[in-house]
């Protein structure tokens, strides 16, 4: 009888899946709102959050799970209900940073703009655009040069350049792309964390 060992998913060198999977949690619109509605308000149950968003306590349950799961909430029971906060995980390096701008963008900004971290995040939740804007802020160059420095093919690449320039971390001017560096709180810590993979 054959055996089979079950090998470990290994990322490639240079790419951070930390990041883009933060990312991937942060371009959820109703994972924004709750973050928002936990800065508004400190200390909800999660009941009160589903209300708050719209969504069923199921749901709500579910979705503290994920923003949890990347160090940005603390969850304590207190009697029953189980409340949360806006609190970073200390042994998640990117945690404080990324919860202070989230918490900056929402005192800021009012929630209809809450749509504009989405679109950053969506523009960095793919292992394969971290490295396109990586690439893009060594050095700028057109779909051709990319496609040769990155060996994509060429219907991938222009897919991921194009919710990259959507996303507002590339700018295509004359058919070369270009980094552009973001103005917002967030997309501006997003970068910095991209700089330290």
């Amino acid at each position: 009888m054959a055996s089979f060992i079950r090998m470990k998913h290994v990322p490639a060198i240079g790419l951070n899946p930390t990041l883009w999977r933060t990312c991937k949690m942060l371009a959820g619109r109703k994972r924004i709102q709750l973050l928002r509605a936990l800065c508004e308000r400190p200390g909800q149950c999660v009941k009160d959050l589903g209300e708050a968003v719209g969504i069923k306590r199921s749901d709500a349950s579910q979705e503290l799970r994920r923003i949890q799961s990347r160090g940005l909430l603390k969850a304590k029971r207190q009697g029953l209900p189980l409340i949360y906060r806006l609190e970073p995980d200390p042994q998640v390096s990117s945690a404080a940073p990324l919860l202070k701008s989230l918490q900056a963008a929402m005192r800021a900004y009012p929630p209809s703009r809450d749509a504009d971290i989405v679109q950053m995040a969506m523009g960095l939740a793919n292992e394969r655009r971290l490295t396109i804007v990586k690439t893009l802020r060594a050095q700028h160059g057109s779909i051709g040069e990319l496609q040769r420095r990155l060996g994509y093919s060429r219907s991938a690449l222009h897919q991921h350049l194009q919710v990259l320039v959507q996303s507002g971390f590339i700018a295509k001017r004359q058919g070369v792309y270009r980094f552009r560096s973001p103005a917002h709180p967030v997309g501006r810590v997003l970068i910095r964390l991209l700089r330290q993979t």
